[in-house]
């Protein structure tokens, strides 16, 4: 485990700006975007990054992907009612179960869950966790998240223009399943002079960047591995069957150019 002393993140802060400042000789000085021209981070002498500018180290930060941005809640409601149509007909299905149970079990460890006002300072690892608790404080049940994890490997195996890794799929996983409970929401009245009664609202949401989201999807990802593994096909000849298949689109809007 990383220390987080502050000790250990001032010398590790060091580090970071005495690379960042060092030439970078032999490297590009312009983004490795297609179509960006922006200098890198480390040719700006502002980052280490060596081959992409801030932009798109933010943007992979964000998508898991330094220029595809992820799917909505729109791009993925075919596979995700294909998805979740095929796990109702399909309770019997012994990889189905054993991931159902997986996903059960890591909701039901997950711990205490946290508002979003109370996550700074706690690790990424932490943040998972808590995002996991927060899922199941809410309510939501084992077959959506195994419907998640199905809808986005389904629409990534569709997707003609998809970065096709691993980390690409995992944050688009967490992006889904963070969506479902990350806001923290208090209604506080209090009586005022007039005789009045005055009303304070907070709406505080988890951030969704960051490392975070590769500990939250690959957690996800990994329960779910085994009907993934037996069972994308069908699901994604369900959609197909249903939604027509997927039409050549160009990148989502959210990527930067």
């Amino acid at each position: 485990m990383v220390a987080r002393t502050h000790k250990a993140l001032v010398a590790r802060s060091r580090k970071v700006r005495v690379r960042a400042a060092a030439p970078a000789i032999d490297l590009p000085r312009t983004c490795s975007v297609f179509g960006c021209g922006r200098p890198t981070m480390r040719a700006e002498g502002k980052g280490v990054a060596a081959l992409h500018c801030r932009r798109h180290v933010e943007h992979h930060a964000r998508h898991g992907s330094h220029w595809h941005g992820s799917y909505s809640a729109a791009d993925l409601k075919p596979y995700l009612r294909a998805a979740e149509s095929w796990i109702k007909t399909h309770g019997d299905d012994t990889w189905l179960k054993h991931d159902l149970a997986s996903v059960g079990i890591m909701l039901d460890t997950s711990g205490r869950a946290e508002p979003a006002t109370a996550l700074r300072g706690r690790s990424p690892r932490e943040r998972a966790r808590i995002a996991l608790a927060r899922l199941r404080d809410a309510g939501i049940k084992p077959e959506r998240i195994v419907a998640i994890a199905l809808a986005v490997h389904a629409a990534d195996r569709e997707d003609p223009i998809t970065p096709g890794c691993q980390e690409f799929r995992e944050v688009q996983i967490a992006k889904a399943a963070h969506r479902l409970a990350s806001g923290y929401h208090r209604k506080f009245d209090w009586p005022m002079r007039d005789g009045d009664t005055g009303v304070y609202v907070i709406h505080e949401y988890a951030r969704s960047t960051g490392r975070v989201l590769r500990h939250l999807g690959k957690a996800i990802d990994e329960a779910c591995s085994h009907v993934v593994a037996h069972h994308l096909d069908a699901v994604l000849a369900l959609k197909v069957d249903r939604y027509g298949a997927r039409p050549l689109l160009a990148p989502s809007p959210t990527a930067p150019r």
